[in-house]
């Protein structure tokens, strides 16, 4: 197991299917991003590397092509619109550094919806124009 510092100590996921919230996601993208080799740390990497695919595939397919992404009714009253538009190619470690980073300044989003990590540090990154 891993310590992640202003993280509830959690199990690894084994799978994406395992990743709920925030801090699931932090830790199997901890793993990936520092390369743990343990056999909980591969499971964690791949479990990381399949949600944050899952989740650009998502946006992809739901959005027009060129066009910039939107997730509606997001935060705990759901009341944020968020948009990003995705660059044309984004590793996975990269893009799961952008969230460990992304979630040093902002732990309230680790007992939130996965996805909402992903989506916030997504708007932070590659922005919508305006």
């Amino acid at each position: 197991m891993l310590a992640l510092p202003g993280a509830a100590l959690a199990a690894l996921p084994d799978e994406a299917g395992d990743i709920k919230h925030g801090d699931d996601l932090v830790a199997a993208c901890t793993a990936l991003v520092e390369h743990d080799i343990s056999d909980a740390g591969k499971l964690a990497s791949k479990a990381c590397s399949d949600f944050l695919g899952t989740m650009v595939k998502k946006a992809y397919d739901s959005t027009e092509p060129g066009m910039p992404t939107e997730f509606h009714r997001v935060g705990p009253e759901g009341d944020h619109t968020l948009c990003f538009r995705l660059p044309s190619k984004l590793k996975f470690t990269e893009f799961a550094t952008l969230i460990l980073n992304y979630r040093k300044s902002h732990p309230e989003l680790d007992e939130r919806p996965a996805f909402e990590l992903g989506a916030w540090t997504l708007s932070v990154n590659f922005p919508c124009p305006k």
